[in-house]
């Protein structure tokens, strides 16, 4: 085997890595430490030892959401809770509204500020609001029954930092969901995969539009590029506390996208979170053990994965051209996934081709995430599509 087969191999090994052998490393990680695992079961907290907390909700022309949104907030019942609302230069209604609101809800806040972009909208919102525990959400995300109190009843424990919620497909005639029957394979290796790094250490990854945050550990977000939303997971993760997925704190958003629209999200976050990790590079040593190998096997690799599919497919290419018949096959498998792709491209939902479309339209957006960051773009000013 010439050392062009190995490299190739070892590329395809690299694809295939995150989202099939990692989540078989983390099960083999699971039963070898069943007696240390931090347990995911719903906690029974008196309301009174609830921690107090602060709903934030980012608000750029949101006059279709935003008193729904905030409806389904005080709906949880949830005893200490104020409500902050900034505006982002808005110009519809969505501050006429809020203060209408502001007659029947007195803990709700609405905060009229000038265009300035998310990251600068949730700064001013922290430093303008006082409690235990920050909640972020956004206006066009709703909160299943009991949500609240679940995410925060974790924060009883002091090791506990931050809490992401569940992402949910949304329930059909109000009724209850269960997220393990979510019909999404992506979502649902997703939700285990969390769920695992939750009970071996932290997970590493954010939900942005439903997450919970000790205000002890908010911090100044350093520039215009990092998340929002991610780089204050990493900076609880700096300070060597627990990130856990409450899978109890179901969360969906209401709000449709447009066809593609999603791989442009998926550009953005990308580019966002590879300058989140940038920022908070101690994580990706070894010494910070679990949480490196979750970091680099559920981001890093994740992110560098257009580059191994280019690096097979030249390696692949030049073992063949010296006579290798493992070779030829790579590249014919390889070359495979992008003609299967095209139907997708062109409406086709057959599933082989639109999972094919999927793959190469998400290497396409990591692709050009890379060339965002590179370029040294800022990005958290936002626009609906």
């Amino acid at each position: 085997m010439t050392m062009l087969l190995v490299f190739s191999i070892i590329f395809l090994l690299l694809i295939v890595y995150p989202y099939a052998f990692y989540p078989m490393l983390l099960k083999l990680l699971v039963k070898i430490r069943k007696h240390t695992l931090y347990s995911l079961d719903k906690l029974q907290v008196n309301e009174e030892d609830l921690p107090t907390i602060t709903v934030l909700i980012a608000a750029y022309n949101e006059a279709d959401y935003i008193e729904q949104a905030i409806h389904n907030i005080y709906e949880q019942h949830y005893p200490h809770c104020a409500v902050h609302v900034g505006s982002d230069g808005s110009t519809d209604q969505t501050v006429n509204i809020v203060r209408k609101l502001q007659l029947q809800y007195p803990s709700l806040h609405i905060h009229d500020l000038t265009r300035r972009g998310k990251n600068a909208i949730n700064e001013y919102l922290i430093a303008h609001s006082e409690s235990e525990v920050i909640v972020h959400l956004d206006a066009d995300v709703r909160l299943e029954s009991g949500a609240l109190h679940s995410m925060c009843s974790r924060f009883i424990d002091q090791e506990i930092g931050a809490v992401i919620g569940t992402s949910i497909d949304a329930p059909m005639n109000n009724s209850l969901h269960d997220h393990a029957a979510e019909h999404s394979v992506y979502r649902s290796l997703e939700f285990q995969t969390r769920s695992m790094e939750s009970q071996l250490a932290s997970t590493v990854t954010s939900l942005g539009h439903c997450y919970a945050l000790r205000r002890i550990h908010s911090k100044p977000l350093p520039n215009e590029k990092v998340c929002d939303d991610y780089m204050p997971i990493l900076n609880v993760l700096l300070a060597h506390k627990r990130v856990i997925a409450d899978p109890y704190a179901c969360a969906f958003e209401i709000r449709t996208s447009p066809p593609g629209m999603e791989f442009k999200q998926a550009k953005r976050f990308a580019a966002c979170g590879m300058a989140s990790v940038a920022e908070a590079e101690e994580l990706l040593m070894p010494r910070n053990g679990l949480i490196a190998l979750f970091l680099w096997s559920r981001k890093m690799l994740r992110w560098l994965m257009p580059f191994f599919y280019l690096l097979a497919m030249s390696t692949s290419f030049l073992a063949w051209h010296e006579g290798s018949m493992i070779g030829k096959i790579i590249v014919h498998c390889l070359l495979g996934v992008l003609i299967l792709s095209i139907p997708g491209f062109l409406g086709m939902r057959i599933m082989p081709m639109r999972q094919a479309c999927i793959f190469v339209r998400l290497q396409m957006s990591l692709l050009g995430a890379w060339i965002h960051v590179l370029r040294s773009n800022t990005s958290s000013t936002w626009e609906h599509s």
